[in-house]
């Protein structure tokens, strides 16, 4: 079996989430999805401001994140200084401390194999449904990216890939848990 295959159960589990619809509907509210952001902030730069290295620099998303986040801000006419940590949910903050105790390269390349190669795939549906600009889900040489991600897999990877999928699925049951509070 291969790591997709090994993963598939909570990858499926992830994308029947009542949120993801919401993601993918072209629906989402601009606030709501300025919380998302700023979640999804805090998870890839704890990723990457680990000991570890990405597979290539090219897959940074905290920089792209921080552009839609701040273009948000500007068309919710929010101060560009208002910090959003408030925003962050249960399951971000667990997740961010979570990485910071990752301890081996094949863990942290299970991480990146959810998230970012997520991104790459899923998050070019995604790019076009959502309010801004979708800095986040702009990728420079997708392909060869992705080539990069899969050339470290690994079986091994799969139970670690797993927890990335349910940290991701939480997130996704708390962000549809507040998005009235965002209307």
């Amino acid at each position: 079996m291969s790591l997709k295959e090994l993963t598939m159960e909570q990858h499926r589990d992830a994308e029947r989430q009542k949120f993801a619809g919401v993601l993918m509907s072209g629906k989402i509210s601009k606030k709501t999805y300025l919380r998302y952001l700023v979640n999804q902030y805090a998870c890839y730069s704890a990723i990457e401001n680990t000991s570890f290295s990405l597979p290539n620099k090219k897959l940074v998303r905290s920089e792209n994140l921080t552009k839609d986040i701040n273009e948000l801000k500007l068309d919710l006419k929010l101060d560009l200084s208002d910090n959003l940590s408030k925003m962050l949910t249960e399951s971000t903050l667990e997740y961010v401390d979570y990485v910071k105790k990752i301890s081996s390269e094949n863990d942290f390349i299970a991480h990146v194999y959810v998230r970012y190669l997520g991104d790459l795939r899923g998050g070019q549906m995604i790019a076009k449904k959502v309010p801004g600009s979708g800095y986040y889900y702009q990728f420079e040489d997708a392909n060869n990216l992705a080539k990069d991600i899969y050339s470290k897999l690994n079986n091994d990877m799969a139970e670690e890939a797993k927890k990335v999928f349910r940290f991701a699925t939480r997130l996704f049951i708390e962000m549809y848990d507040v998005m009235s509070f965002d209307k």
